[in-house]
C-alpha cells in the first residue's frame, strides 16, 4: 500500500502540461460528439490459434459544422496463452515471445459501413517481443528484460466489427497487409454521445483518484506477470510505468 501512495505522489508531481486528448470544449462553444470503445479476445491468427486482447476507441466530434475524428487501436497476442494469460507470477526464470499491433495514423473512421458496424482503416505498425522475466529463489520477480523486432512498419490495415448475430458476442477482424488476419470476440462495446476519455478505467464517464488508484495497484506489471491490463498500457510500452501514471493524473478532472 505505502508503494502505490508513493508512486500516485510521484505521477501527480509529474504531471506537466500536457494531457491525452485535449478538450475540444468551451463554455461557449456548443459540440456534439460520438465516441465508441470496444475491447476484444484475439483467438485466431489465420488459421492457428492464439490468445490476446484488442482495445480501441474512436471519437467524432462536429464542432460548430467543423468535423474532427480520432481513432486509437492496439492489438497484443501470443500462442503462448497460459503466460500472456497468466494468473500467476512464474516460479522460475520464463521467456516467451508475443506481438503487438497499433493503429499509428487513421484514414477512415466508420459506423455501419460496407456491412460492419464498426470500422477504422489506417497505417500500423507491428513488432514482436521477446520477454524474459527473472524470479529469485522464492518467487519474487528481480527483472524483466524485452528485446523488441519491428516488424511491419506503416503498414495498411483495417479494423472491423462484424455484425451482431443473436445470442451470440460480436466478433471482430484485423486484416493488416502483410500477415495473417487475427481475429476474434467482442467482450466490452460502448457508443456514447459523449467523449469517451482513455484514462476512465473504470467506466464512469470520469477520470478521477479512483482511476489513478487502479493503475497505481498494477504499477510495473508487464505481459507475462499476473495484473497487466492492456488498457492501463495508456502508451503501449508493454508496462504499467509512471508515464502510464502521469498521463492519467494528467487528465484528472477537477
Amino acid at each position: 500500500m505505502q508503494k502505490s501512495i508513493a508512486v500516485i505522489m510521484l505521477a501527480m508531481l509529474a504531471v506537466g502540461s500536457f494531457s491525452l486528448i485535449p478538450s475540444l470544449a468551451s463554455a461557449d462553444t456548443e459540440i456534439q460528439r460520438l465516441s465508441v470503445r470496444m475491447r476484444g479476445i484475439i483467438t485466431q491468427w489465420g488459421s492457428d490459434p492464439v490468445f490476446g486482447w484488442l482495445d480501441a476507441h474512436a471519437v467524432k466530434v462536429n464542432l460548430n459544422g467543423t468535423y474532427r475524428e480520432w481513432a486509437g487501436a492496439h492489438a497484443m497476442w501470443s500462442y503462448d496463452r497460459p503466460r500472456l494469460n497468466c494468473s500467476k507470477p512464474p516460479t522460475e526464470n520464463v521467456t516467451f515471445s508475443f506481438w503487438a499491433a497499433r493503429l499509428v495514423k487513421s484514414s477512415m473512421i466508420r459506423f455501419n459501413y460496407s456491412g460492419y458496424d464498426f470500422y477504422i482503416s489506417g497505417l500500423w505498425n507491428v513488432a514482436n517481443i521477446t520477454t524474459s522475466i527473472y524470479v529469485n529463489e522464492i518467487g519474487e520477480i528481480i527483472n524483466v528484460t524485452r528485446v523488441i523486432e519491428p516488424w511491419l512498419t506503416n503498414a495498411t490495415g483495417e479494423l472491423r466489427v462484424l455484425p451482431h448475430l443473436p445470442y451470440l458476442p460480436p466478433s471482430f477482424e484485423l486484416y493488416i497487409e502483410g500477415m495473417p488476419l487475427l481475429s476474434g470476440f467482442v467482450v466490452m462495446w460502448r457508443i456514447v454521445y459523449i467523449e469517451i476519455k482513455i484514462c476512465d478505467v473504470n467506466n464512469d464517464d470520469k477520470v478521477d483518484l479512483i482511476d489513478l488508484v487502479r493503475v497505481a495497484k498494477v504499477y510495473r506489471a508487464v505481459p507475462g506477470v499476473p495484473h497487466y491490463i492492456i488498457e492501463m498500457d495508456f502508451d503501449f510500452n508493454f508496462r504499467i510505468d509512471i508515464g502510464d501514471l502521469t498521463t492519467l493524473a494528467a487528465n484528472i478532472e477537477g
